[in-house]
């Protein structure tokens, strides 16, 4: 099932790279915004992956909405995570394409179209890139690379991401802020980065990165508990638990250790 799946995000990966003449709109702020190859590519991957397991859930960015089935498979995917890149021709994009088993992270996949990096995983079996299997580091804390989001899109939240950000920099070795977080965890996963934290991703975002993290050694939390894959969450993550707990430390210190969200669809 992993190689089918690596398969059909591959094919997708090919016609995101060969987007030409795409229109873009914006989702409600001109720094989220949707173009006409996103609509194409979920389209694309909902019909051949529900056609891979009949009777398949369905979650997508582009309003694909579903349940996240208790029983049965479900599959999560962002079309184009990083689109804000894709439309300025940044070639850090990520097709992101996650399958839950039972309600739980299974299978993920994520490539990058222009570079054609892909990351696959599948629990208790492990990740890779390309193909050659991949861990997290064991890198310290002075050692390691955070890479984070910043809240692009709740800037009012900004000024707290930010002093959590400049909290935790002395203590570790550098920062990286790439655009597209389906990519950025995989690269925590691979052991290229070492930390990662946002304080709102979509379940699209995280859910195939997340699940490489998990099967590549990595842990993950939200602020009061686990991440959450039906709704928007924080998202923690990091090599190791112990580097793990100095970032929620410091995230749950400036955020009164609370989420600064309402759960459910108003965000």
């Amino acid at each position: 099932m992993l190689g089918k799946i690596a398969d059909i995000v591959a094919e997708s990966g090919r016609r995101v790279a060969a987007a030409h003449g795409f229109s873009v709109e914006d989702k409600g702020g001109r720094e989220n915004i949707v173009t006409s190859a996103d609509l194409e590519n979920e389209r694309f991957l909902k019909s051949r992956l529900t056609g891979l397991i009949p009777g398949s859930s369905f979650v997508g960015e582009e309003g694909d909405e579903a349940p996240i089935l208790e029983e049965g498979y479900t599959w999560i995917v962002d079309p184009i995570d990083g689109t804000m890149n894709f439309s300025r021709g940044i070639p850090e994009v990520g097709v992101s394409v996650a399958l839950f088993k039972d309600g739980s992270p299974h299978i993920g996949v994520v490539c990058n179209p222009f570079s054609g990096r892909m990351w696959t995983s599948e629990i208790g079996r492990g990740t890779w890139r390309d193909g050659v299997p991949v861990h997290v580091s064991d890198r310290p804390l002075e050692d390691c690379i955070l890479s984070t989001a910043w809240c692009c899109y709740r800037k009012e939240l900004a000024p707290r991401v930010f002093e959590a950000t400049e909290r935790l920099y002395p203590r570790i070795n550098d920062l990286r802020r790439i655009g597209t977080a389906a990519v950025e965890l995989s690269m925590l996963a691979e052991g290229a980065v070492d930390m990662y934290f946002e304080i709102r991703l979509s379940p699209w975002d995280h859910a195939a990165a997340l699940t490489c993290v998990k099967a590549a050694g990595g842990v993950f939390h939200g602020i009061e508990d686990d991440v959450w894959f039906d709704r928007p969450s924080p998202v923690l993550a990091a090599n190791s638990q112990g580097n793990l707990d100095e970032l929620l430390d410091v995230v749950s210190d400036v955020f009164g250790g609370r989420t600064p969200y309402r759960s459910g669809s108003e965000t």
